[in-house]
C-alpha cells in the first residue's frame, strides 16, 4: 500500500478495517465472499460507515487481484451502501468568539486559529512545522490527505501566531517523543474541550466547515473556496458550505426580470 502513495494514516485505517471484518466473519481476508461482506456491512451502525468500509474492501480486493492473490473482486457483487447527503455544520461566530475569549493555553489557541482560518484538519495541525510558515511570502504549506502538499496564502492571524513558535521544527511535538508530532486525536480533543469550557459545544471539524462557509458568505467564489479547502472536487466543497436565508434572498433579488416577465393587469389571461 505504501507503493500506492497512501499516507501512513490511511494505511493504518485500512488494516484496521480488514482486521475487523476478518475477526467478525472468521474468514481469511484474501477469501472474502460477497455474502460475508454483505452480512458484515449490515451490522455496521451508520450508512456513512458502511460506505467508507465498503470503499476499503474494494481497494483491498483490487490489491489482491493486482498481487495475484485472487482472480475476482467480490465487492462487484455487493451493492455499494448509499451515503446520506452530508449537511454543513459550521460553528457560529458567537461560538468561536466565546472560545477565543477564554484564557487559553497558547497551543490551544493556535490549533483553533489554524482550523478556523486555514481550514486545516486535525492531522494536518498536528504535523505543522516552523518551515511550513513563510512570514515574508505570507504563505502556509499544508500536507494533507494522500500526502498532497499545497502552499497557500496565510491569514494574518496565522502569521501572528507563528511568532510564538520556532522557525524550524514541530510546533506541537509529542510529550512522549519530541521528535514526533502530537496525535491527531489529541488535537481534536483539545479543541472540543475548549469549546465545552466556553459552554459552546463544537468539534474541530466544524471549524473547517466554518472556514469554508465564512469565505462563501464574504462573497468568495466557490472555486476559490475549493482551492483554499484543497478539495479535488467542487462537489466535496459543497458539503461544507452552509447557505442561509438572507444569502438566498440576496441572490434572488439580483435576478432582474425581463420586460415581459412583469405582468400588467391588462395583459392577464388574454391567451
Amino acid at each position: 500500500m505504501q507503493g500506492q502513495g497512501l499516507s501512513q494514516r490511511t494505511i493504518t485505517e485500512r488494516i484496521r478495517v480488514i482486521n475487523q471484518i476478518t475477526t467478525a466473519t472468521g474468514t481469511d481476508p484474501a477469501a472474502l465472499t460477497p455474502q460475508a461482506i454483505s452480512t458484515w456491512l449490515a451490522t455496521l451502525p451508520s450508512a456513512a460507515t458502511k460506505n467508507a468500509y465498503f470503499t476499503v474492501l474494494r481497494a483491498w480486493s483490487k490489491w489482491l487481484i493486482q498481487s495475484d492473490h485472487r482472480t475476482d473482486d467480490p465487492t462487484t457483487r455487493v451493492p455499494r451502501p448509499k451515503t446520506p447527503a452530508g449537511h454543513p455544520r459550521p460553528v457560529t461566530d458567537a461560538q468561536l468568539d466565546a472560545v477565543l475569549a477564554l484564557p487559553l493555553r497558547q497551543d490551544t489557541r493556535t490549533k483553533i486559529i489554524l482550523a478556523a482560518y486555514a481550514g486545516m484538519r486535525v492531522h494536518e495541525i498536528a504535523k505543522i512545522k516552523g518551515e511550513d510558515i513563510s512570514p515574508v511570502a505570507g504563505t502556509i504549506t499544508i500536507t494533507g490527505k494522500g500526502s498532497r502538499t499545497d502552499t497557500l496564502p496565510a491569514h494574518q492571524l496565522i502569521l501572528q501566531q507563528a511568532s510564538h513558535y520556532p522557525r524550524r521544527g514541530l510546533w506541537f511535538p509529542s510529550p512522549k517523543d519530541p521528535a514526533l508530532p502530537v496525535r491527531a486525536k489529541t488535537v481534536s480533543r483539545v479543541i472540543s474541550d475548549a469549546f465545552d469550557r466556553a459552554d459552546a459545544p463544537a468539534t474541530a471539524h466544524q471549524l473547517r466547515h466554518y472556514f469554508a462557509t465564512s469565505l462563501l458568505r464574504a462573497g468568495t467564489d466557490s472555486r476559490v473556496v475549493q482551492s483554499l479547502m484543497r478539495h479535488e472536487s467542487l462537489a466535496t466543497t459543497g458539503r461544507y458550505l452552509a447557505v442561509d436565508t438572507d444569502q438566498q434572498r440576496t441572490a434572488l433579488s439580483a435576478l432582474t426580470p425581463t420586460p415581459n416577465a412583469i405582468q400588467r393587469r391588462a395583459d392577464a389571461a388574454t391567451i
